[in-house]
């Protein structure tokens, strides 16, 4: 994580934009958190951090759905920013490195509301 840190400061310090961005990819491939980049928790947005928190209790797109008052195809969209913006392709994936990574919303979703009676 230190020597990608040091590469992706040497990069910008020369202007080297295909480079940075290798070290970007590279960073993002290995789950690395470079200094002064956005992390996770800068990225997605309050919904999609409350749908993340449902998807980690594992609840199926319908569900969510069902206890935020939005339509599946919506909550499917949400997951989709989700995993695009962690860089991963699968909702375990994506459970897994926002808990790594501490986002508040894994392992309870914070107001998220409950189903109505």
């Amino acid at each position: 994580a230190a020597q990608l840190a040091r590469a992706d400061a040497d990069a910008r310090a020369m202007g080297a934009a295909p480079l940075v961005a290798a070290v970007e990819a590279l960073a993002r491939r290995g789950r690395l958190d470079l200094p002064g980049h956005r992390t996770p928790t800068d990225l997605l947005t309050a919904r999609e951090a409350e749908v993340l928190g449902l998807v980690a209790e594992g609840l199926s797109n319908r569900q969510i759905g069902e206890r935020l008052f939005i339509s599946g195809k919506t909550v499917s969209v949400h997951v989709s920013n989700v995993l695009a913006k962690l860089g991963v392709t699968s909702r375990t994936e994506a459970v897994t490195v926002a808990h790594r990574r501490g986002l508040a919303a894994v392992g309870g979703a914070a107001g998220a509301r409950a189903p109505s009676p």
